[in-house]
């Protein structure tokens, strides 16, 4: 992500909505964290003040602060630079409150020394807690030494992130056999920083998984019965989220009824796949569209360029019907693209549908952690074994998905949600207002120079007749003319 390519107000800082759109996405860029109070939740950007992640850990009066300053002038890049560092000074801090908690589990004294032996079987209570999700309200010992004993079995993956968390230790605290409750507080402030983007391995899989079923090369989207086929025969049984469930994620392509698609991006970014590891934040599938628009905004270095522009930033062969709806863009918008709205968001799906998630329209779903939805929904996460043959059984082939040049194009729509529509409208303003400065300036700079000519033209003739003979003129003024 390139702050020079933020949409800004007129000092060059961003807005509240672009401030938490950026800060969402340097903390996915950084660590796979969804912070709660930052993550769109299908949501617009302005639906909250990014100071709302500060939560009530924070002094009230910093957060006035920065509320203040977010109202009066927008944050520069040095303000939120610090609030990042705020928001993951406050994620430590709760690792710390855990590894106190998995040192009293191994009955251990936060003063004392451990052996490497100790170490681990304290730093293995710590990841247990972290990767199952346990509460930070409830991290009493028994509870933490319970974790520990179902992580194998809950866990799949638990050996490897025993290699992990080892590895990192090892980076960590390279020399030392003997390590402090300090050393051991670096260790697991590291672990929480790089986790994400090590177990994104895993998120890799599964998407790998789905694409051994896209319906067509390069679409994105698996038949909705292909998804629970992988369940029912393939033994992956993952893949066994209820209808209701994937349509609240915003993972179904239902533009055509006889065959609905599970579409991959927006699966794979689904809080279903999150591990709610900590009280601020879900460790979730690294978004890979970002590294598509990061690209693209650190070549154009702005918030909005033209379509031309926009394709030679792209540097790759896209099919004709994509740069006519990138057109279309433009055209919507009065002659430059925006590069942080749904439209170009939609593009992005559609130039890279394995990557990239379909963006839906805010209020039309509603992304919720499976025991979240079940609590507030009373349906469950899961779709029976029963309505998961029923859909493979009712599977329809009459109707060709709608492509244009390999794309699936039914779900379009020219509808917009910008980050911030404020400061877009501003700019968009500002230059209206330059254009008709220019335009008057045009103007008067063509009046003067017709008078100029009607002048020199004027005089031109004036002379011209001066030095011609008089056919009636006496002949003196002849003489006093030469």
């Amino acid at each position: 992500m390139t702050f020079a390519a933020l949409p800004k107000n007129g000092r060059g800082a961003v807005r509240p909505p672009a401030a938490r759109y950026a800060l969402h996405r340097l903390l996915v860029q950084r660590h796979g964290w969804q912070f709660h109070g930052l993550e769109p939740r299908g949501e617009t950007w302005d639906s909250s003040s990014p100071t709302v992640a500060l939560g009530n850990r924070v002094p009230q009066d910093v957060v006035a602060l920065f509320e203040s300053r977010l109202t009066d002038h927008g944050l520069d890049l040095h303000d939120l630079a610090v609030l990042a560092a705020m928001l993951e000074n406050m994620v430590h801090a709760e690792a710390d409150t855990r590894l106190s908690a998995a040192m009293r589990a191994q009955r251990k004294p936060a003063e004392q020394l451990l052996n490497m032996t100790e170490t681990v079987e304290v730093l293995e209570t710590y990841m247990a807690s972290f990767v199952l999700g346990a509460d930070m309200q409830h991290l009493q010992p028994d509870n933490m030494l319970q974790k520990l004993s179902e992580v194998a079995e809950q866990y799949p993956t638990w050996p490897a992130t025993q290699s992990f968390l080892q590895e990192t230790r090892q980076d960590i605290i390279p020399d030392k056999q003997d390590l402090s409750f300090r050393d051991m507080s670096e260790v697991v402030a590291a672990v929480g920083e790089r986790y994400g983007r090590w177990q994104s391995h895993e998120c890799a899989a599964l998407k790998d998984e789905l694409l051994t079923s896209e319906e067509h090369p390069n679409t994105g989207r698996v038949r909705l019965s292909d998804f629970y086929g992988m369940a029912l025969h393939g033994g992956k049984w993952q893949f066994s989220e209820s209808v209701s469930y994937l349509r609240q994620l915003g993972a179904l392509d239902e533009s055509d009824p006889d065959s609905i698609r599970v579409v991959i991006p927006n699966y794979i970014l689904g809080p279903s796949n999150c591990i709610a590891s900590s009280g601020y934040y879900a460790v979730c599938c690294i978004d890979e569209c970002d590294a598509h628009l990061s690209a693209l905004e650190g070549k154009l270095k702005t918030h909005e360029a033209s379509a031309e522009a926009v394709l030679a930033a792209v540097n790759r062969s896209v099919a004709a019907s994509l740069v006519q709806r990138l057109q279309e863009i433009e055209a919507h918008h009065g002659g430059l693209v925006p590069l942080h709205g749904r439209l170009f968001a939609q593009w992005l799906h559609h130039l890279h549908p394995r990557d990239c998630p379909y963006p839906h329209m805010s209020g039309t779903t509603s992304p919720l952690r499976p025991e979240i939805f079940e609590e507030e929904v009373g349906e469950s996460v899961g779709a029976t074994e029963e309505e998961m043959h029923q859909h493979v059984q009712m599977a329809s082939w009459k109707k060709a998905p709608s492509h244009e040049d390999g794309m699936c194009s039914s779900m379009w729509t020219m509808e917009e949600e910008l980050v911030d529509v404020v400061a877009h409208e501003k700019a968009l303003k500002a230059k209206r207002r330059k254009s008709a400065s220019r335009a008057v300036l045009h103007g008067v700079a063509l009046s003067v120079a017709v008078v100029s000519l009607v002048v020199t033209v004027a005089k031109l003739f004036a002379g011209a007749s001066s030095d011609t003979p008089s056919k009636t003129a006496p002949e003196k003024v002849k003489i006093y003319t030469v």
